[in-house]
């Protein structure tokens, strides 16, 4: 995988290099982009596409980078949802994590939030589209974070983790060793019905079966609360050629009693998987059993097994037309302000001179803009006709120029001032009126179906204009 800097998708932040290197560290982990500014600093991912699928693996080392030796802790978010607390135990772990989403706009934002805990910082951050079949369970609702880290067990524990070239999703997967599980392995390419969405060659090539040739094989984990959904991928495929009067078959359980049925036969040197349709849950100590049938001459196989946890996204990002509006505001007139991440929430960092409705129906929507005295230049932009649920907007003493726009005459709620701003003028009478008196432009809509605009100039001598079209000029 070729990493590339990451200048192009966020605006905060200071580069640091690793003061602690050592002999085996991944380049990846040599340098960090650290925060120590403003409460949340967001990365803006894209484009992307809206309702696709999405792997992103967030990456950190602190190595010392800050001379402090003392290890942060912080909040790693994906969007406007809390995906996992960082922290380390010294200086030199290597921590990963990862997550699959579904894109709910053209752009994900993946933001570091400062909980008082020390400066936030991250080492590598990866985008990668998946397959619309893979990991079927995940919704724009909810998304699949990595809980169990995903195992190709029977591979020596003297590799920490392993990327496969033949994994066209570059997943790391770690090896598992266990004292009651011998491994056995096939120099032969192990081959997947679907190869879009199973595990690589190289990861089936390996498999664990139980001690003693007893009749079950067992893998647990622990659950942090009994809440907590899991969404668990087993892969089986057999390695050994099997002889006229050899059978391998096995039942899968996993939880409370939740079986795969028929029992399992795994094909030689091809992949099976077996996904529960149902999320386990209600437990705090789960385990997956794989048990040999009584018509079973061979023990039961693990070649490879994913657990995540289903997160739920409880927080509704701001109203997507908002967003798209408020990130073309800030990229028309260059606001330096700390609008990074969602407009409206979490509320706490919410953007500067915002206020939001954040009990609308659909979503949270902006009802209220000030970007009073903030610099502007140019024409009042157009995508502000996309805030539907305005109903103040303040752009007074900037350096605004050119026709107050009829669009605003259709937001259905906006009650707006507009002052300090010597070249707006109205349409059909800029050319006119070209010698730059103060103005106050005050913008009324109402509520009803029927919205009447009226904008009344307030100039220092006094002029009587003819009305045109929807405005009414005194």
């Amino acid at each position: 995988m070729t990493y590339v800097s990451d200048s192009q998708f966020i605006e905060t932040g200071v580069n640091e290099d690793a003061r602690i290197i050592q002999e085996d560290l991944k380049s990846l982990y040599r340098t960090a982009r650290a925060f120590p500014n403003g409460n949340r600093n967001c990365y803006k991912l894209g484009s992307v596409n809206k309702s696709n699928k999405y792997l992103i693996r967030a990456h950190f080392e602190y190595g010392n980078y800050d001379g402090k030796n003392s290890t942060p802790g912080f909040g790693l978010y994906m969007g406007v949802n809390l995906w996992s607390t960082i922290s380390f135990s010294n200086a030199t772990d290597g921590y990963t994590v990862e997550i699959i989403v579904v894109a709910t706009m053209s752009f994900i934002s993946v933001c570091l939030v400062n909980t008082g805990y020390g400066t936030p910082f991250i080492s590598g951050l990866e985008l990668r589209p998946l397959n619309d079949s893979m990991y079927g369970v995940v919704n724009e609702t909810q998304s699949l974070w990595l809980f169990s880290n995903r195992y190709d067990v029977g591979r020596s524990i003297d590799n920490y983790q392993i990327n496969y070239p033949d994994d066209v999703f570059d997943r790391y997967w770690w090896p598992k060793e266990d004292s009651s599980w011998i491994s056995f392995s096939t120099s032969q390419n192990v081959t997947n019905k679907d190869k879009a969405t199973g595990p690589p060659s190289r990861v089936m090539m390996t498999a664990v079966c139980p001690l003693n040739n007893s009749d079950a094989l067992y893998y647990s984990w622990t659950a942090e609360y009994s809440s907590q959904q899991f969404h668990v991928y087993l892969h089986f495929a057999e390695l050994k050629l099997l002889g006229p009067n050899m059978t391998r078959e096995f039942t899968v359980c996993c939880g409370n009693n939740s079986c795969h049925n028929p029992p399992i036969r795994p094909e030689y040197l091809v992949t099976t998987t077996i996904v529960y349709p149902q999320p386990l849950t209600g437990q705090y100590d789960y385990s997956c059993s794989i048990t040999k049938t009584p018509t079973s001459t061979l023990p039961p196989i693990l070649n490879a097994i994913e657990i995540f946890i289903i997160l739920p996204l409880p927080a509704t990002p701001t109203r997507e037309e908002d967003v798209e509006a408020m990130v073309d505001i800030k990229a028309t007139y260059k606001t330096k302000r700390n609008w990074m991440g969602d407009p409206c929430l979490p509320e706490i960092y919410k953007w500067e001179g915002l206020t939001c409705n954040n009990t609308h129906s659909d979503a949270p929507a902006v009802v209220s803009l000030n970007l009073s005295s903030a610099g502007l230049k140019g024409k009042i932009v157009a995508s502000l006709a996309n805030l539907k649920s305005i109903q103040s907007l303040d752009l007074s003493w900037n350096n605004l120029t050119g026709p107050v726009p009829n669009f605003l005459g259709d937001l259905p709620f906006l009650s707006s001032f507009l002052d300090g701003n010597p070249d707006l003028c109205v349409p059909g009478s800029c050319s006119r009126h070209s010698n730059k008196r103060k103005i106050t432009i005050l913008i009324a809509a109402s509520v009803a179906s029927v919205v009447i605009l009226s904008i009344l100039l307030i100039i220092l001598r006094r002029f009587k204009w003819r009305k045109e079209g929807k405005y009414s000029i005194v």
